[in-house]
């Protein structure tokens, strides 16, 4: 994990994307709930289902390096 960044699931159990993203500060709730109406958009549209850190790289909200780091703490490949 890169320098800066704290740890969220050393115990605590597993977190998802966009709270880890919060707690970072990385985005504000605001974004994410945004980011998850526009998931739900997606499949009541019958889109292609979209992940979370898609949409707020999309938005540039969030960066490469940032959806990555999450990504790892989550213990998740991409």
């Amino acid at each position: 994990m890169g320098k800066g960044h704290t740890k969220l699931s050393s115990g605590m159990g597993t977190y998802r994307f966009g709270s880890i993203a919060v707690y970072r500060k990385y985005v504000t709730l605001d974004q994410v709930q945004r980011a998850i109406a526009e998931q739900i958009e997606d499949n009541v549209m019958h889109r292609p289902h979209r992940r979370l850190g898609e949409i707020l790289r999309k938005k540039n909200w969030i960066t490469e390096e940032q959806m990555k780091s999450i990504l790892d703490e989550m213990c998740v490949g991409y």
